[in-house]
């Protein structure tokens, strides 16, 4: 399988659970990516979108995608998902969230551009069928709340709730992710 992991907001694909969760794919033999998005300058759903589609297209008609995000970058993937023909196989999406989100500046500011923009989830339930959503019992960023309507929106079938989680960054401890890595090996059998 092909795997996608994409930061959020002034984030990096070197930063929180990326690269360690990159490394324990890889030692299962599994083909991993972690583009750059464009933050904070470029940080909207067309550039967004643009990076996603790129990547994706780069593995050819490989029908065995998986996207891994997080923050910011489920609701791009969501974007992507809205707008192409191509289906992916899984998506795990971790503090997820698809609407402006009590946040401080410069981050309100970054977030504007995809709440300004439509998304069409009936094209996302399409083209990718199974979707599970991790989030922190105590996200300052993302409530509960906020999860269970992205979970609604994007017919995801699970929502897993991390106690003591927080954002599930390295600001609260996350530079390795176990359940998250459990859990994709579960449902993806490998």
């Amino acid at each position: 399988m092909k795997f996608v992991i994409l930061h959020g907001t002034m984030g990096s694909p070197n930063r929180n659970w990326f690269p360690w969760l990159a490394k324990e794919l890889e030692k299962l033999g599994q083909t991993v990516v972690r583009p750059g998005l464009p933050t904070p300058k470029g940080q909207n759903p067309e550039e967004w979108t643009k990076v996603i589609k790129e990547t994706i297209n780069s593995f050819g008609d490989d029908d065995e995608i998986v996207i891994v995000a997080h923050s910011m970058s489920p609701w791009a993937s969501c974007y992507y998902l809205g707008e192409t023909n191509n289906k992916i196989k899984y998506a795990f999406f971790v503090s997820p969230f698809a609407e402006q989100i009590d946040n401080e500046e410069p981050f309100k500011s970054l977030i504007q551009p995809f709440a300004d923009g439509k998304v069409n989830w009936d094209k996302v339930k399409e083209n990718c069928k199974d979707i599970i959503c991790f989030v922190g019992d105590n996200d300052p960023y993302v409530s509960l709340d906020v999860a269970k309507r992205f979970v609604k929106l994007s017919g995801a079938k699970q929502l897993i709730i991390v106690p003591k989680g927080g954002h599930l960054n390295e600001e609260f401890g996350y530079t390795s992710f176990s359940l998250l890595l459990d859990t994709i090996r579960n449902e993806l059998k490998i």
